[in-house]
């Protein structure tokens, strides 16, 4: 299968008509079975034809207001392009307050949803939102795809309950201001793909955005990871974009045979998890003069 995986810069577009015009051109440029997009690329939703600037709260408002025509822009988009697509991610009013949520949706145009689990401090504290209730695992006709929403990747035991679930791939849209943060989730990507020994996908946010304090500038290189074994690249990447240049990078790949390693690789990462759990105990403190 293809997979790209879209580094994206939010513009101000006058209207849906253009908004439409910019995903269908990505979509060809990719030409992909399932296409991944950033995290808070929703923003953009509320960009268009919206105020020139205000309070973080308008703008996560003004995005959770129009998070359905967001949905529906994309859910078209893969009935169009016959694909399956992560549309990023961004504010959603639910009952239980507003949540970062990233959808997935196929090319039949169905959509399902993953709600990010761990929040930064500012998306708690400036934007407040709530955390999401549910880990999930979709079954597609690509595989089973599981979704962690950028901070959710540096949480080792997130990807480790999506793998012993029987996830194939772990798509992370992401959304970073500074290098270090982008740095964070990036190898956190990768170490994901060496403990669970399987493919993840990083599609990251890039680019700047003024008066739009959630976005206002965003970093980040977009990648295709993979376990280091025999058939696979050494260095474990199997395919990234340039920093903070938008635009798709696409791939064409077994999923399955990224997975072949957790049964005849070098080492066992995942079928040895429960060793190393096992192992850790409790740590006696050891004086030493």
């Amino acid at each position: 299968m293809k997979i790209a995986a879209v580094a994206y810069a939010c513009d101000r577009l006058p209207g849906w008509v253009a908004h439409e015009l910019k995903l269908d051109a990505i979509l060809r440029e990719a030409d992909a079975d399932l296409v991944v997009f950033p995290e808070y690329a929703a923003m953009e939703a509320a960009l268009i034809a919206g105020p020139a600037t205000g309070s973080v709260m308008d703008w996560r408002d003004l995005a959770a207001a129009r998070a359905a025509d967001w949905v529906e822009q994309f859910r078209l988009m893969a009935i169009k392009h016959r694909c399956h697509i992560v549309a990023g991610s961004g504010p959603v009013a639910t009952e239980r307050g507003v949540v970062n949520r990233s959808w997935l949706i196929s090319p039949a145009g169905e959509v399902q949803h993953q709600d990010k689990r761990l929040l930064l401090s500012y998306e708690r504290e400036e934007m407040g939102l709530v955390e999401g209730e549910e880990l999930r695992l979709f079954d597609t006709a690509l595989g089973k795809i599981g979704v962690l929403i950028c901070y959710d990747s540096e949480f080792p035991l997130q990807a480790r309950a999506l793998c012993e679930a029987g996830a194939e791939m772990i798509l992370v849209p992401s959304c970073t201001d500074f290098p270090a943060g982008q740095t964070r989730v990036r190898q956190s990507c990768r170490a994901r793909a060496i403990e669970n020994q399987c493919l993840v996908v990083q599609a990251p946010l890039v680019g700047e955005v003024a008066g739009c304090e959630i976005i206002d500038h965003a970093t980040g290189r977009a990648g295709h990871f993979c376990p280091p074994d025999h058939g696979l690249p050494s260095d474990g990447i199997l395919a990234q974009g340039e920093t903070d240049r938008p635009g798709p990078v696409t791939i064409e790949v077994d999923p399955a045979a990224i997975a072949a390693p957790r049964l005849t690789g070098q080492v066992g990462n995942f079928s040895h998890w429960p060793e190393g759990l096992a192992q850790v105990t409790q740590v006696p403190l050891r004086s030493l003069s």
